[in-house]
């Protein structure tokens, strides 16, 4: 099976938004990502199918929010 393009989740940070998370590319775009600065523990998962990237980013960021949001009223 050939592999043409990668989507790319990648770990929330502060002001993440959707397209901040999950980024198509292929192998060799993700390679120079990696030699620009990402980082291979700030990618949550890679996948091929579009529609479930589009999910796990959406449910990654919920998360990171509820989370986030959690944290900052704890700091009150």
């Amino acid at each position: 099976m050939r592999i043409d393009k990668l989507w790319i989740v990648t770990r929330p940070k502060t002001m993440s938004e959707s397209g901040d998370v999950c980024f198509e590319t292929d192998i060799k775009g993700l390679a120079l990502q990696l030699k620009g600065g990402l980082e291979p523990e700030d990618i949550h998962a890679v996948y091929t199918d579009h529609a479930e990237v589009e999910w796990e980013a959406g449910r990654i960021l919920a998360a990171f929010e509820k989370y986030d949001a959690a944290l900052k009223e704890g700091l009150k």
